[in-house]
Order: C-alpha cells, then structure tokens, then sequence
C-alpha cells in the first residue's frame, strides 16, 4: 500500500460529448494491462491497495469510476450490458488490444459482463468477495449486509436524500474506526475484518478515502444509486454459456455477500473457479487474496 498515490488526481477520457470516464493507474506504467473494477460504494481509488502487489508482478493496472461514481459523469439509465462496450472502447483508446481484470465486491459483475460479451479481449478475470447480480439467480436481498438490505427499498427515493446521506457518511470516516458512530458498523463485520481495519491505520485512511471520492462526487446520490441499481436489474446475460474462465475468491465469514450467491452463480458457468477462504470476512478476503489475483493475471498476460 502506497499513501503517495492514495490521492492522485484522475486522467479523463471523453467517451462521448459531455461525458467523462476518470481513470488513474497503479503499480508498473510499463506493464501488462489489467483493468480494475472498484466496489459500491467506492472510486478508482480503491486500486491504490494493490499498487505495490501490481508493481512487483509489472503489472499496469488501470482503475477507472464507474459512470456517476466519483469523477465519471452519470450515464442515465445505465444497465450492466453496457459495461463491455465502454470498457471496449477506452481499451481502444489506450491503444490495449488485451487486458486482464479485476473486480473487486460491487466490481465483481462487471467482470461478468466483460466475460460474457468481449471474451476475446481478455487475458484473465479474477472476482474478489464479488457480488452477484440478485436476478440472475432469481434471488432477492435475504443474506446480504443489513446496511444493504436497508438501502434497497428506499433507493427511489429522492436522490437528494442520499446526496447528504452518503456526505454525512463520508465526514464520520473522518473519525477512527473505534469512534461511535462508525465503531457500530465495524462491529457489524467478520472478525478478520475487524482486526485488519483495526490494526492497519493506513488501511482504513485508504479505504475511507475511495469511499470519500466515490460518494462526492459531481453525480451525488443519483449516480450512487444508479450504480447500486445495477445488482437489482434484470440481465439478458446467460451465465451458463460463458466460456470464459472467470476465478472467484469469496470469504467463508463475508456479512456483506453470502458465500450462498457466488455458489450459486459458478455453479452455473463452465469454466469458472471457486476458492473458498473459511475464516476470512469481506474485506479481508480481498486484501488477503488480492496477491492470488495478481498472480493470475501476471502469469496468464506474460507480464
């Protein structure tokens, strides 16, 4: 972890008149491509976590908001479908004809997306502690995080409401972790993730840093909500004709997505993989195996 790029300013790539995807890169410039997928809800700051373990592979890894998060303008009525064009494109732009990726919670169903429409243009797909689009499995919110489980009925509500929400959110983590009332949802999470942001001061600086960018940003609560919207939304992917290997490591002990749902999703494709980490929660899965993910994309891009 590298706090000097912890608030790198973004690059900006104008896919269209008016709108922006803000993007920046980590560990080695002249390395293989992987593209990053944050959480929700997050930034490409996120992928500041993996700089070092992307610098010793020589890997490039390029990590971008997503429309309406951060510094990416809002794309109106956005759909999960729409995710591999976009990423097509921006490859194209950076002059990447293949690329590995990563997706990381909320980012897991991008990878899916990617895996289902553009195939050709991957090295490898690697999902850490991955939500899983609820539809697709014909699945409701039972078993996700309660904060989760709460948002969910009120995200049609006025998207003012979560502009300040999601503000006030980012001025508690400003505070320690022990600190009420942020201490209450630490407490919520597996103990592996407790004793990690916990332990590791810079961890949680870094992590509520991403938050902070994430949720304000110019699209304020709409763009929040219109990412969140895309794990309810119904999908035309088939995830049984995805030939594309996609590797899934998920925490035995993860309180935000059930284990349940990403069985449920590998079961049904092909040539996906599932490694199951008993003991290890939500956060500490991604941190604990983010090394394993590199490692697959070092070895499958020649990097």
């Amino acid at each position: 972890m590298n706090n000097q790029t912890a608030k790198t300013p973004p690059n900006f790539w104008e896919h269209s008149p008016g709108q922006r995807l803000a993007w920046c890169e980590y560990g080695d410039p002249n390395g293989a491509p992987v593209f990053y997928y944050h959480g929700w809800p997050s930034s490409r700051l996120q992928a500041n976590l993996a700089h070092d373990l992307a610098k010793e592979r020589n890997l490039r890894l390029i990590a971008m908001d997503r429309p309406g998060m951060g510094q990416s303008t809002l794309i109106e009525n956005r759909k999960l479908e729409d995710w591999p064009a976009l990423i097509a494109s921006f490859a194209d732009h950076l002059g990447i004809e293949k690329f590995g990726q990563i997706g990381v919670s909320g980012g897991g169903p991008y990878v899916l997306a990617c895996a289902a429409a553009i195939p050709e243009r991957l090295t490898a797909s690697a999902v850490l502690a991955g939500m899983v689009p609820l539809p697709l499995l014909g699945l409701g919110p039972e078993g996700l995080h309660p904060l989760y489980r709460l948002l969910i009925p009120l995200r049609k509500a006025p998207s003012s409401i979560f502009t300040q929400g999601f503000r006030l959110a980012s001025l508690m983590t400003k505070s320690q972790p022990t600190a009420l009332p942020v201490s209450l949802m630490v407490k919520s999470l597996a103990k592996e993730d407790r004793e990690l942001l916990l332990g590791d001061p810079n961890l949680w600086t870094l992590s509520t840093t991403s938050f902070t960018e994430g949720v304000t940003g110019p699209s304020g609560g709409k763009g929040i909500m219109t990412d969140a919207e895309i794990y309810l939304m119904k999908s035309s992917i088939e995830v049984e004709k995805i030939d594309h290997p996609i590797h899934y490591w998920h925490g035995g002990d993860d309180k935000n997505i059930p284990t349940s749902l990403v069985e449920s999703l590998t079961g049904k494709m092909p040539n996906s993989t599932l490694t199951i980490d008993p003991e290890l929660g939500h956060f500490s899965l991604a941190l604990r195996r983010a090394p394993d993910a590199l490692d697959l994309m070092e070895s499958s891009t020649g990097a």
